[in-house]
């Protein structure tokens, strides 16, 4: 994905707040490495686009740093999946098919792909 279309989409996701969409969700993460939902933030992804893109060019993307670049990549996934969940629920309703199939992919994406790297 190009830095200018992450940021599209990421600028045309509305910030309203959402309730929690994996409330409950157990996870066998850890917790102090867990991605949260609240971390799944518009504020958030647009940062970590910001810094994926000036690590890209720096070409700062091996040893310490590839952790980092990996995490920042986490953040715009989790928001993209976070942002699809809830314009899901928005446009066909909480109880609708396509928004227990976006909650699905965006908590099953939290429990196991949910973590920061060290």
């Amino acid at each position: 994905m190009t830095y200018s279309a992450a940021l599209a989409i990421i600028a045309l996701a509305s910030s309203s707040a959402s309730p929690e969409l994996c409330r409950g969700l157990e996870s066998k993460i850890e917790p102090d490495i867990r991605i949260l939902e609240s971390d799944l933030s518009q504020s958030a992804a647009i940062e970590a686009t910001e810094k994926l893109r000036d690590m890209v060019a720096r070409d700062n993307l091996t040893g310490e740093f590839q952790f980092g670049a990996l995490n920042q990549s986490k953040i715009i996934r989790g928001y993209i999946l976070l942002r699809q969940a809830t314009a899901d629920r928005e446009e066909f309703g909480a109880d609708s098919a396509e928004a227990a199939e976006s909650a699905k992919s965006l908590c099953t994406w939290l429990s196991t792909e949910g973590f920061w790297y060290d």
